[in-house]
């Protein structure tokens, strides 16, 4: 019955793909499309080909496969070698030659998907998602698309630490990124509200620290089981999206210090700032991370790095013996220091580092990637030669109200959609030679405020201007067309399991 109500919604969603002349319904929107007449209908044991070498391009046919035939019903059959008809997915570097690049022809009788690489071919199976329409048939229009992103990193970040998500509910974010073509889940496990990682290492942290909520709420509550990570990790890789934990320092630790509070200041109780005066501070920290390395097993790990509060390390007498010791300025440099150490020891281990732009003017470590969530600190960052994610909050950060409302802190400016489709992450300000260092960008919701059923009103549809923002050429940009294309893909996100909130527009 559940699967038969499901093939319901999705063949209603799919009798709702409105197509005009020359344009259809993609987001983000391709660099080149063109509309043709005509389309590939799809019939039952219609055949996707793959060369007889190369078993991901054999696992992106079956994903391929699964996908038409979950929305359908209609069954496809993947085969090797050559025929006149069919669906052809073909990696040629030489013909698609941008990275992550592909070039997709849909004519009536053929289909062929190139792909510069395996990723290449993924994106274009989501265009295929995408267009996938019905009307007397089931079909693809015909069409000619050339595509490749914008950036490299394109990301989104979901704070689990204030609000805890159930792993069916990431794996559900992990399929909405993969159909916008985000690929970097950076994934905020660890702040004052909670320790959302099993450690082994120190079990307070899951017994105290992952339930600091007095009401033992569920959504506030809980942690990720190694096994659970695992397996998300393992899903997310499926989907071609590197996954970025991040674990938080020097401040935003009060989740540590209340199942270690033998790591704070003696001047600091019930704080939440580790003492960076007590050698204790960096085993710990060390452990800790080589933990969530063993697990993760991570390109790029995040270590917060901001909003460090002010005046408890003046009057801790550690911290300013270590000051003495090492040489130092004042707390800031000691925070310099702190952060160098634990951040040189990550990148021994063969890890990149990212971190909150707070101490760029004193030097970062090596290996770093400086995110900026301030106005400007990106463009700050790419002007000294440092690789960074631009993550400007005025457009990236979701938690912020789409219009105003009262349940809303009254600091939180108004984010609205126009307003997030008009992020440039990398402005013409920079110089060319600058621009290099501009990796990309993040969305985030943090969620203090957000409970997981809230998550998708306060992401759709503006998660759309975002991955418009990240993946399509500026010059490409135009609000009035977007905005139609919004309206007409909202089924399709519906029967991907998302709802857009209210009053968006």
């Amino acid at each position: 019955m559940k699967n038969t109500l499901a093939l319901v919604v999705c063949l209603i969603f799919l009798s709702y793909q409105p197509f005009s002349a020359g344009e259809l319904n993609i987001i983000p929107k391709p660099v080149t499309v063109v509309a043709s007449p005509g389309n590939f209908i799809i019939k039952n044991f219609c055949e996707i080909h793959v060369p007889s070498e190369g078993k991901e391009l054999k696992k992106l046919a079956d994903f391929l496969k699964n996908s038409v035939e979950n929305k359908t019903g209609r069954k496809l059959v993947v085969k090797h070698g050559n025929t006149s008809g069919g669906i052809f997915l073909v990696l040629n570097a030489a013909a698609v030659k941008e990275t992550d690049g592909y070039d997709l022809k849909v004519d009536e009788n053929k289909i062929t998907l190139t792909g510069n690489n395996n990723r290449g071919i993924f994106y274009g199976i989501q265009t295929l998602k995408m267009i996938l329409a019905r009307g007397k048939e089931t079909y693809f229009p015909c069409c000619k698309i050339t595509d490749y992103p914008r950036y490299p990193h394109r990301g989104f970040m979901l704070d689990a630490s204030r609000h805890f998500q159930s792993t069916n509910f990431v794996k559900s974010v992990l399929d909405m990124m993969a159909s916008l073509k985000l690929n970097v889940f950076h994934w905020h496990l660890i702040d004052d509200d909670g320790w959302r990682i099993e450690s082994k290492k120190y079990p307070k942290l899951n017994e105290i620290g992952s339930y600091l909520d007095s009401l033992n709420a569920k959504q506030r509550n809980g942690y990720y089981t190694q096994s659970e990570i695992k397996e998300i990790l393992k899903y997310a890789e499926s989907l071609y999206i590197k996954v970025i934990p991040e674990i938080e320092m020097p401040g935003h630790s009060r989740a540590v210090m209340a199942s270690y509070p033998e790591l704070l200041c003696s001047t600091n109780d019930g704080g939440n700032t580790y003492c960076a005066g007590k050698e204790k501070s960096y085993e710990f920290l060390k452990n800790a991370v080589s933990e969530i390395i063993d697990i993760f097993k991570p390109e790029i790990i995040h270590v917060g790095g901001d909003e460090r509060p002010k005046g408890i390390w003046e009057k801790c007498p550690e911290c300013k013996q270590m000051i003495v010791k090492k040489k130092l300025a004042n707390e800031d440099m000691l925070q310099n220091y702190f952060m160098k150490e634990i951040c040189n020891f990550i990148s021994k281990k063969g890890v990149k580092t990212l971190a909150w732009a707070e101490n760029i003017k004193d030097g970062i470590p090596s290996n770093q990637i400086v995110e900026g969530w301030h106005p400007g600190e990106s463009w700050d960052a790419a002007r000294r030669g440092y690789y960074t994610v631009n993550a400007d909050n005025w457009y990236t950060y979701f938690d912020y109200p789409s219009y105003p409302r009262t349940d809303k802190p009254d600091w939180m400016p108004v984010l609205n959609l126009e307003k997030a489709y008009s992020f440039n992450p990398t402005p013409d300000s920079l110089k060319e030679d600058e621009k290099k260092f501009v990796l990309g960008s993040e969305c985030a919701l943090w969620t203090e405020l957000v409970l997981e059923n809230d998550v998708q009103y306060q992401i759709f549809p503006r998660i759309l201007a975002f991955s418009e923002a990240v993946w399509s050429p500026e010059k490409n940009k135009n609000y009035e067309n977007f905005l139609g294309r919004v309206k007409a893909i909202k089924p399709f996100i519906n029967s991907n399991g998302f709802e857009f909130e209210k009053g968006a527009w």
